[in-house]
């Protein structure tokens, strides 16, 4: 695509330590020219964001935050009916999965993206829940599900603590009564003892781990990935895991660790779910797959 004429940066001025905007500042004015052609919009939440954010036909929005900020974005345009825009991502969160699917490895890497104006596909996973209708990076149960629920409780106390905390309540846990249906057949029993059942529609995880081998962001298909008991949690952690080419195929596989390739699931579970990063107040969803359904700006 040409370079964009003007970029809104769109920041959540209230995530975190609240420095996210002055940072913002600090990186567009090293950058004269980008800053030139840039707005910023700075909102407490997503409501706010909603009420005033207005976009010109030539200006490209640039969520500034994690995963669960981009999700914000991305879900507020597709329900205004404006998700064929080009969209831009600067990695101000934690994990910033997303962003390292990329190839956006830091804030500095993001702007001379946004300047570069090449371009990529992503696929979305969109889902049955109105208060959480796009999932891009996962949906899960089980450790991930209780780590995060735990941990988003706590980590405006002590982010350390809260880790440490969750970490502690989860690690050893195993869950029953989870059923998965994907693609019409049953995968996961609800008499199954698992420690994690997670859906992910991107090959990375937090910190830029490359969870999924060959998998691609745009070619239309997810994962599913249930681990049995948390040491094998903890080796794909560490090794990943080599994604099936298709939902034919078997990959890779380690001993405590099933995968499967699918364009649509069913859902349920006795606990709640997560989805991008985020505690949700349900135990059962459907989703499926929305092929290059975004065009974001990405590194070469």
């Amino acid at each position: 695509m040409p370079t964009p004429s003007r970029f809104v940066f769109c920041v959540n001025a209230s995530a975190g330590t609240g420095k996210a905007p002055l940072r913002l500042d600090a990186l567009l004015a090293a950058r004269p020219t980008l800053n030139s052609r840039s707005r910023i919009v700075s909102t407490s939440s997503v409501k706010e964001l909603d009420g005033v954010l207005r976009l010109a036909d030539d200006e490209v929005p640039v969520a500034v935050g994690g995963d669960g900020s981009f999700n914000a974005l991305v879900t507020l345009l597709d329900r205004r009916g404006e998700l064929q825009r080009t969209l831009g991502l600067v990695p101000f969160g934690t994990g910033n999965a997303t962003a390292h699917t990329l190839g956006l490895r830091s804030a500095a890497v993001a702007l001379a993206a946004l300047e570069r104006g090449t371009t990529g596909q992503l696929d979305i996973m969109r889902t049955s829940l109105p208060a959480a209708p796009i999932a891009l990076v996962s949906c899960s149960t089980g450790f991930e599900a209780g780590f995060l629920e735990r941990y988003s409780a706590l980590r405006y106390r002590s982010k350390q603590w809260a880790g440490w905390s969750a970490l502690f309540m989860n690690a050893p846990r195993r869950i029953s009564g989870v059923s998965l249906v994907l693609d019409g057949q049953e995968w996961v029993q609800p008499t199954s003892l698992v420690h994690n059942v997670g859906l992910y529609n991107i090959p990375h995880y937090a910190f830029g781990k490359i969870m999924w081998r060959g998998m691609q962001r745009d070619d239309g298909l997810a994962i599913a990935a249930v681990v049995s008991t948390p040491i094998w949690y903890w080796h794909l952690m560490v090794r990943g895991i080599g994604a099936p080419a298709d939902t034919l195929a078997i990959g890779q596989s380690l001993p405590g660790v099933r995968t499967m390739r699918w364009h649509a699931a069913e859902f349920r579970t006795q606990t709640r779910l997560q989805i991008d990063g985020e505690p949700i107040d349900a135990t059962s969803v459907s989703l499926v797959v929305d092929p290059r359904a975004l065009t974001v700006l990405r590194a070469k």
